[in-house]
């Protein structure tokens, strides 16, 4: 027997053993204890009954069944998430941003856990571990992406802490960005004209980002970025967590021993370049960005209860940290500028709104070959690599939020985050209002029923 003495790893050979993710993290609750029965056999093995015949009685222990966990992941709004992202790759996370906890979270493609139990064909474990979406990655925390222009909300704030800009500043985008004999273009190549910083992010203007990104140099930006928890593991205790990438100066001269050079500037002011973020990364800067600096740690679970319904855990919200570095009026123009993204029809992200409810959000694209270029090709016909990522961030509403979003659609055919990512993000966030309005409907029926039947009982 495997570890039978040993009461910190109670195991036996073959128990099933909670591997990843939120059963490997609440394990220990989750098992439950192993009973047992002492029996007499003979000579043969077969059982005797000897002893109980004689008066004595050999021990026997029942199994206890494992602790019951409680999720904050919302069933309905799960279902629904799942549904608005199928036929996509990458992942989906959805938080509440008063508190921090998890209401959905989708990581594409998946697999089936039950094969793992059932063992694994060599050609089925083959198709797993080659799928160059990786399925067997949980991409909600463990997948790195570049933000793309999600990204463009921080460098916002930083530029308006550090009066690089202020509501009236403007810069013209002629379509392209020169800087020495290098030209760095906006994905709008015809150009945006002069804007401001409203303006620059409700069009996701690359070239007001480069400009304003120069000034302020990567150093200030990382710093303001690291302030919402970026570039480091958000504490959620799942195995695959990765910390992201927020560059510095001194961090490129001790990886690559070279100088931070002022063409990578422009790449990592609009989310592209060195930078890297988790989708549960995004989901909580904006969420963040929503409730004021409030930097909550995300979390899965709301409660442990055991068989006989005692809680023995019981989680509360926990605030990592009030962002200092950012005043209550900047987070108030950056997130007016969000809301135009998607409220205002000129807005990138407009694809994401929703009847009778503010939406405020930023979308993204992270770009490796255009398909335009492509365009007389089928979608098998043109490399993966080529198609680019489509993000989206968002809120709602924009003031007292209850949800936010983030969405990572890997290698998107369709586009970038306006065409492809946000009108998933609108499908999630009706969803959640529809569920409101529904349940509010629910427990007012149940009130009035309740007072009828204390009535008729008093009469």
């Amino acid at each position: 027997d495997l570890n039978k003495n040993n009461e910190q790893n109670p195991y036996l050979l073959g128990d099933l053993v909670g591997k990843q993710g939120i059963e490997n993290r609440w394990e220990k609750y989750l098992r439950g204890q192993r009973g047992y029965q002492l029996i007499q056999v003979d000579a043969f093995g077969r059982q005797s009954q000897g002893l109980e015949e004689s008066g004595w009685s050999l021990p026997s222990v029942s199994a206890k069944p494992g602790s019951d966990l409680e999720l904050t992941i919302d069933y309905e709004l799960q279902k629904a998430t799942k549904a608005a992202f199928a036929g996509k790759n990458g992942s989906v996370v959805v938080l509440n941003p008063q508190t921090g906890e998890v209401l959905a979270a989708v990581s594409e493609p998946g697999f089936d856990p039950k094969m793992m139990q059932q063992g694994v064909s060599p050609d089925d474990w083959r198709e797993l571990i080659e799928n160059p979406f990786k399925p067997l990655l949980d991409k909600t925390s463990g997948g790195e992406f570049p933000p793309g222009s999600v990204y463009k909300a921080v460098v916002a704030m930083a530029a308006l802490e550090e009066k690089v800009v202020d509501e009236n500043r403007t810069v013209y985008c002629p379509g392209y960005y020169t800087l020495g004999d290098r030209r760095f273009y906006c994905h709008d190549r015809k150009g945006h004209g002069t804007v401001n910083i409203m303006r620059a992010l409700m069009k996701s203007c690359d070239v007001f980002f480069y400009q304003v990104g120069i000034e302020l140099g990567v150093d200030r930006i990382a710093r303001y970025a690291k302030a919402f928890g970026l570039g480091a593991k958000l504490g959620i205790a799942l195995n695959m967590e990765k910390p992201g990438l927020i560059p510095t100066s001194a961090w490129k001269m001790l990886t690559y021993r070279l100088p931070w050079a002022g063409g990578d500037t422009p790449n990592i002011s609009i989310g592209q370049g060195y930078d890297l973020m988790t989708p549960i990364q995004m989901a909580n800067l904006y969420a963040t960005i929503a409730n004021g600096g409030k930097v909550f740690k995300p979390y899965y679970v709301n409660k442990v209860t055991n068989q006989v319904g005692e809680t023995i855990y019981e989680h509360q919200p926990e605030m990592v940290r009030q962002i200092s570095e950012i005043s209550p009026k900047t987070f108030a123009i950056v997130r007016k500028a969000l809301e135009a993204v998607v409220m205002d029809p000129q807005g990138t992200g407009k694809n994401a709104q929703v009847p009778n409810v503010t939406v405020a959000g930023k979308t993204g694209s992270v770009q490796v070959v255009s398909l335009k270029k492509n365009s007389n090709k089928g979608q098998n016909d043109v490399s993966m690599n080529w198609k680019e990522h489509a993000m989206f961030a968002a809120f709602s509403p924009t003031e007292n939020a209850e949800i936010a979003i983030a969405i990572v659609s890997q290698n998107d055919l369709v586009g970038g985050g306006g065409k492809s990512a946000a009108p998933v993000a609108g499908k999630i966030i009706a969803r959640y209002w529809e569920l409101k309005r529904q349940r509010a409907a629910t427990a007012q029926n149940v009130k009035q029923e309740d007072t009828h039947a204390v009535q008729e009982k008093a009469n």
